[in-house]
């Protein structure tokens, strides 16, 4: 049984192209990694055992992601609840396909002690509710760097991956594709199964009191936005550029990306597809609407991974709207099953990789 499938658009041809990719081994996965103060407020994200650590929650899941533990401190990424990262995921499927990622630093909080391309323009972004997000210039800064790094990545391989790690991030998604003209109210997903959208609401609109009129793309990032989604857009786009096709390995974050490369008018629905869970497609259905209003020709595929039968509870919490995405454990669990792995032989490894992580812990 097909245990990737189609929630949006026309996606058998991008899913045969993943399929080629993956028989010519041509495909690059790309994790990158921000923080935002945003984070820092009460309530507005899970992706941290507490407030003050989701600032280094994207240093922590990729050096557990590249090395297998955790080096900057002696602790997997977890929820407040004790829900392991979505990391472990990646990671499993990785093992599976023998893959790696690169890194791309575009501001974290504390640098990874993992090899990274760091973007030279990259900083901790902004509490948006208080302050701007980032320093005057630094989003187009961060695009044309990107950019750069994306076009030499997709010189390399057909198919370029990119996960994200970034807690807070939906909540400056939100402020990103508002701001732009899209309607994103309501629409954006969350690492709780409470989502705190009245709470992330209030805070973008103290961030769009900001804005005036007049202003582009990058002048809006720089004021209500954040350093990762305007970077990302830069790696996808150039990729494109070089001749790749880009599996943009999130959720709901990942529209804000689309919403970027569409105001500036450089988004190509024919190389581009979004591939998720099953858990955020369930639990946030309203990802098929963003990707509508944005561009509805870009699909939106996803893996039938299920933690229903797990033996961990930590893992069954997936199944009841915790965490649901991140670090591109969509996409990565889209490849193991696209490279002919069965959902039990992934949720085997991933168990697998579970105990090996609760032991050493």
């Amino acid at each position: 049984m097909n245990r990737v499938k189609c929630f949006h658009g026309e996606c058998s041809s991008f899913i045969e192209f993943i399929e080629g990719s993956l028989r010519d081994s041509s495909v690059l996965p790309v994790v990158t990694i921000a923080s935002t103060r945003t984070s820092l407020i009460p309530g507005i994200s899970l992706a941290g055992a507490e407030p003050k650590l989701t600032l280094l929650t994207p240093t922590l899941d990729v050096e557990y992601l590249i090395s297998g533990e955790v080096l900057t401190l002696k602790l997997i990424p977890t929820t407040p609840e004790g829900i392991p990262t979505p990391a472990l995921i990646t990671r499993a499927c990785f093992k599976l396909l023998n893959l790696s990622a690169l890194v791309v630093n575009a501001g974290a909080f504390k640098e990874p002690k993992v090899p990274t391309a760091s973007l030279p323009s990259r900083v901790v972004g902004g509490r948006i509710d208080v302050e701007e997000a980032l320093p005057k210039g630094t989003s187009e800064s961060l695009f044309r760097e990107a950019k750069y790094l994306g076009r030499l990545l997709g010189s390399y391989a057909d198919l370029i991956v990119i996960g994200e790690s970034m807690a807070g991030g939906t909540t400056t998604a939100l402020s990103i594709m508002t701001a732009l003209g899209f309607n994103a109210w309501g629409r954006v997903s969350s690492s709780s199964p409470k989502n705190p959208l009245s709470l992330k609401e209030e805070v973008v609109r103290k961030a769009l009191s900001r804005l005036r009129s007049g202003l582009d793309v990058f002048a809006v990032n720089d004021l209500v936005g954040d350093p990762l989604h305007v970077s990302i857009a830069g790696l996808a786009l150039g990729a494109i550029e070089a001749g790749s096709r880009v599996l943009l390995g999130g959720g709901t974050q990942m529209c804000a990306v689309l919403a970027i490369l569409k105001k500036l008018g450089r988004l190509r629905s024919d190389y581009l597809a979004i591939g998720t869970t099953s858990w955020l497609v369930r639990f946030t259905p309203s990802i098929k609407d963003l990707v509508i209003d944005i561009e509805p020709k870009v699909p939106i595929i996803y893996s039938d991974l299920s933690f229903s039968n797990s033996r961990f509870s930590g893992l069954r919490s997936y199944e009841v709207g915790y965490v649901k995405e991140g670090v591109g454990a969509g996409a990565a669990s889209i490849l193991a099953m696209l490279s002919g792995f069965s959902r039990d032989e992934v949720l085997g490894a991933i168990e697998s990789e579970y105990e090996r992580v609760a032991g050493s812990a």
